[in-house]
């Protein structure tokens, strides 16, 4: 804030100098470029406020103390060591925190039955855990800012299951999804269906390999 004073003060003193030199023609030009910065420098505050509230709006900007009822351990009057945090909505956070946010090993769960037991990051889940959700189904592996993200393995309620790579929340690469009805894929996924290179083994023994496109087997 001091910074910007100086230069606003800077500024405005080096225009009132010119303002009262009797030689006009002389420092026209030099007036005209100080006036020209003067905007620039008013429209970069501008667009400095505008990222600024992009960045929230996406998430990116991350350190918000989260409101709720806390009890447990402080530093500097943040939520730092071993805590509990308990939502208005029943949401409950019970594990570590650094720095007021949810950092180290923890569990979450929420009142429609979701819960999550693993490692944490900017209040984000982040590493190794294990993820209930509120249908039945279950992921167990690795996450990143949130999602599914590297190796893991998913339990679905209808009764499928899938073991392999997991990007941005999605199954995603290489895996192995075995069907309720007993047929197995291995091979390239892409957006939770086969897609690339693979084989589908059925219960009888009967395998079909090859190319496949948004789940199905290209015949092409």
């Amino acid at each position: 804030v001091l910074n910007r004073c100086f230069c606003w003060l800077l500024i405005i003193s080096i225009i009132q100098i010119f303002e009262f030199s009797s030689d006009i023609t002389r420092f026209k030009n030099m007036k005209l470029k100080l006036n020209l910065y003067l905007v620039l420098f008013i429209y970069s505050f501008y667009l400095n406020a505008q990222v600024n509230v992009m960045d929230q709006a996406m998430g990116s900007t991350v350190g918000e103390v989260d409101k709720g009822e806390y009890e447990g351990e402080y530093l500097d009057n943040q939520y730092h060591g071993k805590g509990k945090l308990t939502f208005k909505d029943g949401r409950v956070y019970e594990g570590e925190f650094k720095n007021g946010l949810r950092n180290g090993n923890g569990t979450f769960t929420t009142s429609n039955g979701e819960k999550y037991e693993g490692e944490w990051k900017d209040n984000y889940k982040h590493g190794k855990g294990v993820q209930d959700f509120s249908d039945g189904g279950n992921y167990i592996g690795e996450f990143q800012y949130g999602k599914p993200h590297g190796q893991g393995s998913m339990s679905f309620n209808s009764g499928d299951k899938y073991d392999g790579q997991f990007v941005n929340g999605a199954i995603n690469g290489q895996g192995k999804m075995v069907y309720k009805n007993g047929d197995e894929y291995v091979g390239k996924f892409k957006n939770w269906r086969p897609h690339g290179q693979g084989t589908l083994t059925s219960p009888d023994g009967t395998k079909r390999s090859g190319e496949w496109k948004k789940g199905k087997k290209d015949i092409g």
